[in-house]
């Protein structure tokens, strides 16, 4: 479907401000579609010498941006945390999984591209020579969310380089500074001209319609959008959606590890995580008890000096955080402890009594807030994991084979029993 750009939109700046302290830390333009259109051009010309390269010649530039990665570790880390909100030990953190991964595809990305030969089996084509070979996306859109700019971009970009595809990235307007800087050191070590990015409001839309793979990170609402923009083209597209992850406390869990853990997997990072807990179902025989322990929990949330940040990238989402929460009162939920929050700071929060008509329950929360529903049983909490179903979900118990079981029954991709782990994973991984 033909895109029309907003007139507001053409010759118009972003100014990106560190969410922390509100200091400036750089403007950009905006990408009209024409721009964007302009860009695929380009990359498309370029794709086809880097694809005739080989896996082999595409590794060494590979090689050459993670050594470049190495040297400006420091300065890249510094950024991302400033323009994120989040500590510099988390930035490190996942620039360090950056770095592991992008060692994982230059390692193995010419066993993985290799072709395979097939012997037939029917006797027509018994004479034939059968082979199975991966042809690359000339150009391959990566469109990155605020939370993750920089693992999104070096998970989903290098394996699409590896392959021989340019690849096209627009982060979110409000965290697009390491993105520009990881396009601007590909440059610096005068590597082909496959990696560009694009960022504002119009340039997702015109990077959808035009490019020729698309893999999106965000939002189940904008990813039917995509996927709906990209079936009209027959473009394939790959969705890395957030969710509701959730945990599960059974009647025999050891209530004080489980409040332990889920406050740990709800409130780091404040929440800004997919894999983040946003929904707990306790048994009704321990549901008191727990909630009492959680808010205690809660209560004494004091996140290692460094190790985590209490600030949000967005103040935006912070009201909507706060909207959540108001919603979940006025519908009859219980404030056990927080509920309030201001510019990029909301406070670590812990709502009882809370039903599936709240918004809490059904739309993603990316925030500070743990909301605790009573079930009757496991199978009826089962049921409200699995609709819907988040990306991760942890069941606590002190009986693994019960946990076992349940786990068995839920669709999330990481189910953990006793284990809060899966909830602090960073998108992607």
């Amino acid at each position: 479907m033909p895109f029309t750009p907003s007139p507001a939109v053409r010759n118009a700046w972003i100014t990106v401000s560190a969410p922390g302290d509100g200091r400036v830390l750089g403007t950009l333009p905006m990408h009209t579609p024409e721009r964007v259109r302009t860009l695929v051009t380009g990359l498309r010309a370029a794709q086809i010498d880097w694809r005739g390269m080989g896996v082999v010649g595409r590794t060494r530039w590979v090689t050459q941006f993670r050594d470049w990665l190495a040297a400006n570790r420091q300065r890249l880390v510094d950024l991302f945390a400033a323009e994120t909100g989040k500590s510099v030990a988390a930035a490190m953190r996942e620039f360090r999984l950056c770095l592991d991964a992008l060692d994982y595809h230059r390692t193995h990305g010419a066993e993985f591209l290799h072709g395979q030969r097939l012997r037939p089996h029917a006797l027509p084509t018994v004479s034939s020579h059968l082979a199975i070979a991966y042809r690359s996306c000339p150009v391959v859109g990566v469109v990155a969310p605020w939370a993750h700019p920089l693992a999104v971009t070096v998970f989903d970009a290098i394996p699409a380089l590896l392959t021989g595809s340019a690849v096209l990235v627009k982060p979110s307007s409000l965290t697009p500074l390491t993105v520009r800087a990881l396009v601007g050191g590909w440059a610096e070590l005068g590597a082909p001209p496959v990696l560009d990015f694009v960022v504002g409001r119009d340039a997702g839309p015109a990077l959808v319609d035009t490019v020729d793979y698309v893999h999106f990170t965000g939002s189940p609402e904008t990813g039917k959008m995509v996927a709906l923009r990209t079936a009209a083209r027959l473009v394939p597209c790959r969705l890395e959606l957030g969710g509701k992850s959730a945990a599960l406390v059974l009647a025999d869990a050891d209530l004080d590890r489980a409040a332990a853990g889920i406050a740990l997997g709800g409130l780091s990072d404040c929440g800004q995580n997919c894999h983040s807990i946003e929904r707990i179902f306790v048994e009704s025989a321990c549901y008191e008890a727990f909630v009492e322990r959680l808010t205690a929990e809660v209560a004494g949330w004091t996140p290692e000096p460094g190790e985590y940040s209490e600030v949000m990238t967005s103040s935006a989402h912070v009201r909507r955080v706060h909207e959540q929460v108001r919603d979940a009162r006025a519908k009859g939920a219980s404030l056990r402890i927080g509920g309030s929050g201001r510019d990029h700071v909301f406070e670590p929060t812990v709502l009882a009594d809370v039903e599936p008509t709240m918004s809490v329950l059904t739309q993603q929360t990316l925030g500070p807030v743990l909301p605790v529903m009573r079930v009757e049983s496991a199978e009826a909490a089962l049921a409200l994991i699995n609709d819907p179903c988040g990306p991760a979900a942890s069941i606590w118990t002190s009986d693994d084979s019960t946990g076992r079981e349940s786990a068995g029954r839920i669709v999330a991709a990481r189910v953990a029993v006793a284990d809060v782990s899966v909830h602090l994973m960073p998108a992607h991984l």
